[in-house]
């Protein structure tokens, strides 16, 4: 079981939110996001990733993918900025 899904099923909540966008943030010095599809464009300054349900916009310097497969993406860099299309997470 993956982590975000651990943690909702402890929480009580649905399956509905088990594909939505899930992002960890570590101080702002990396991210950990899960579902996700492909990186729309990436920059050392943005990147847009497309998740199975929605995208995700990410700002910050210094911007580079320590890791990329099986839906999970962890990004380093000095994150300053993440924001749902449509909303900020």
């Amino acid at each position: 079981m993956r982590l975000f899904e651990e943690i909702l099923s402890a929480a009580g909540f649905d399956e509905e939110l088990a594909g939505g966008a899930k992002v960890v943030l570590f101080a702002g010095k990396c991210g950990y996001f899960e579902n996700v599809k492909s990186i729309s464009a990436f920059s050392d300054t943005e990147v847009s990733l497309l998740l199975k349900r929605g995208e995700v916009h990410i700002a910050g310097r210094g911007l580079c993918v320590a890791r990329y497969g099986e839906g999970d993406l962890l990004l380093k860099g000095e994150i300053e900025r993440v924001e749902l299309a449509g909303g900020k997470v």
